[in-house]
């Protein structure tokens, strides 16, 4: 499956809620955890075992757990010693964490997903225990499902070969939660090896059920890399064989695989994902106090209504902060055409996030505004900046409006495409310099829009068709970089 071909399907999942994402110990491994293999290298060496010459991983720990006739106290131990409860969250984990997603999955034991959602200030409800299944927590962002237990609980990990045996017995909840969202929702692996043989046998149910008709899930995965040694070309020649009838086959299990030639490309695909999902919505950012002259408020608010209308035709969600008179006029422009439709959606069409006069308990309210308006520009693939004034507290006069030039080095730090209506003055026209002197256009514009941009005697109504021009863009990918 082509990675283009993915970012579209799965960013339509999750605008619809239907998306979900398995982690694997492969996404884990770049935080510095073990993968299962060198987690058990120890104990096997203890037991007289080359643990790179065993392929039944979950037998190597069997066999440590018969020898200390069932007592857990050293696969707990190493369980332990193995995952410490802080360490910083690889980029993939991040940016899942931005997503709207609402079921993220792992046979990891780690808490790498707990620290990354809550670095992004959302709060994840953990299901590490069937029991756990049976509570539902509100308030959470997401659900966590750690179907093989967690570092919490160490003792009650699954990692032996009893464990994977009797899972259905101990463990039915997660089987039965897991099948349902197989069925209904859009599946990320990342970092997985299907190899567990219980999420096997989920698939071959399935597969039973549906036939040729089944859901369709997803996998990133890497291709076979070549090794050292005497005979690593012939191996290598026989691992990418192997690999590619394995993706086959996966095939049979209604999973679509993207395949890389490096784990940092997993990076790449989802802050694609990422951008191709804040694509669908525009930011517009600017203010102008309500004692401005009646024609430079006029013509802000002509420029803005028209800007909120022509990302309502578009079918775009408006994201605004409701700066003074801007905001208002954005959202006007937005609600003729939205409230035109037989069964309007403001929920999809706006998201309306004014700015609180005082910080939260414990935050400066410098702080505060930059994560405040960080958060709304992340959601947005394109950030239009109109006017952006204020009254100076030396001398009453009109100038730039810091905030909004916060709003704007934000948006340049975030990778979003930048439109700054610098006729309407203030910080627009600040930005729209600052762009001009670094010679840089916003995608799908020319010398002459972005000029036109500038323009007193552009009127409202062929701004609004050059923020169209931009807007369209944004839907398409980004061109690749050739050398």
């Amino acid at each position: 499956m082509k990675a283009e071909a993915f970012i579209e399907q799965w960013t339509k999942s999750l605008e619809l809620g239907s998306a979900g994402v398995f982690i694997g110990a492969g996404l884990s491994v770049r935080a510095g955890y073990p993968t299962w293999r060198s987690l058990l290298a120890d104990i096997a060496t203890e037991l007289g075992l080359d643990i790179e010459a065993e392929h039944d991983l979950a037998a190597v720990a069997q066999y440590a757990l018969n020898k200390a006739t069932g007592k857990r106290h050293a696969l707990t131990k190493l369980i332990v010693d193995h995952f410490p409860p802080k360490a910083d969250p690889p980029e993939p984990f991040r940016i899942l964490a931005r997503l709207p997603l609402r079921h993220v999955w792992t046979t990891n034991y780690d808490k790498l997903a707990e620290t990354a959602w809550e670095q992004e200030g959302k709060r994840l409800d953990v299901k590490s225990r069937n029991d756990d299944l049976g509570i539902d927590k509100p308030w959470a962002h997401a659900v966590l499902y750690k179907m093989h237990g967690s570092v919490d609980h160490a003792a009650d990990v699954v990692i032996a070969k009893d464990d994977y045996e009797l899972y259905r017995r101990e463990r039915p909840g997660f089987l039965q939660v897991l099948t349902g969202q197989l069925v209904t929702k859009q599946i990320l692996f990342l970092g997985f090896s299907f190899t567990d043989p219980n999420i096997a046998h989920l698939f071959a149910s399935i597969r039973e059920a549906f036939k040729d008709n089944g859901p369709e899930d997803y996998a990133i995965v890497r291709r076979p890399k070549k090794g050292w040694g005497a005979g690593a070309k012939k191996r290598l020649e026989t691992e990418k064989i192997r690999h590619a009838l394995w993706v086959q086959d996966l095939r049979r299990y209604g999973i679509a695989c993207v395949e890389v030639d490096e784990y940092e490309e997993i990076d790449e695909i989802l802050r694609a994902v990422e951008l191709r999902l804040a694509s669908r919505s525009v930011f517009v950012s600017g203010s102008l106090p309500e004692d401005a002259p009646d024609d430079q408020r006029r013509r802000i608010e002509d420029v803005a209504r028209h800007v909120g209308q022509v990302i309502a035709e578009r079918q775009k969600r408006l994201i605004s902060g409701f700066g003074l008179t801007v905001g208002s006029a954005a959202i006007a422009g937005a609600l003729d055409v939205i409230l035109k439709e037989p069964a309007p959606n403001l929920e999809k069409s706006l998201l309306l996030r004014p700015f609180p006069q005082a910080a939260p308990a414990g935050l400066d309210v410098a702080t505060f505004r930059t994560r405040y308006r960080e958060g709304m520009i992340q959601h947005a693939g394109v950030a239009v900046f109109i006017g952006g004034l204020k009254v100076d507290a030396g001398s009453s006069a009109l100038v730039a409006a810091d905030g909004v030039i916060e709003e704007f080095e934000t948006a340049q730090r975030l990778g979003r495409i930048v439109v700054p209506v610098g006729a309407t003055g203030g910080a627009a026209a600040e930005i729209w310099k600052r762009m001009d002197k670094a010679g840089v256009l916003p995608r799908g514009l020319k010398r002459a829009d972005f000029d036109g941009l500038n323009n007193a005697a552009t009127s409202a109504q062929d701004i609004a068709k050059i923020v169209h021009k931009v807007i369209e863009t944004a839907d398409k990918p980004k061109p690749r970089r050739t050398t």
